[in-house]
């Protein structure tokens, strides 16, 4: 099993330890809700979303993308979602625990290197915000259910 750490440099803070698992079991429930939600998963659907998220520390991959009608998303964590995505973001399972939160701008975490964009970044402009409604969610399956990613955040 996965699991990401930092060390302590110079004053910055030290995550802690996020297991894929957790991750991906936060993340499920997360997609699950935000697809049951009348509003969320038509507004993540009318994006025409194709997005790849990579979690390099923790060997994990999400992607998700509008169903055929466009009227809500699908996901995969398997790396073979049957869809070719147009933007992938990379990032450290932190980062990304801290953005699903609400805590870390993915701007500035791109501006900083924290998040790698790759394909045609001019999408990001279109998902991102799409994507952005399912930090509620997420935040959600957190306080419930993953009090080790809270903690992580808070670090």
């Amino acid at each position: 099993m996965a699991t990401a750490t930092a060390t302590r440099v110079e004053g910055r803070r030290k995550p802690a330890r996020i297991r894929a698992s957790e991750l991906r079991a936060a993340l499920d429930q997360a997609l699950h809700s935000a697809a049951a939600d009348e509003r969320i998963g038509p507004a993540i659907g009318a994006s025409g979303l194709r997005l790849r998220y990579q979690f390099t520390d923790v060997g994990l991959i999400l992607d998700l993308c509008a169903d055929q009608q466009g009227r809500n998303l699908r996901w995969s964590f398997v790396g073979r979602p049957g869809f070719r995505p147009k933007l992938t973001l990379a990032m450290t399972a932190p980062v990304a625990n801290r953005y699903l939160l609400g805590s870390e701008s993915i701007a500035i975490a791109i501006a900083r290197g924290q998040v790698k964009v790759r394909g045609d970044s001019r999408l990001a402009l279109l998902y991102l915000p799409a994507v952005r409604l399912l930090c509620g969610p997420y935040r959600a399956a957190v306080e419930a259910d993953f009090p080790g990613l809270a903690r992580a955040a808070g670090d």
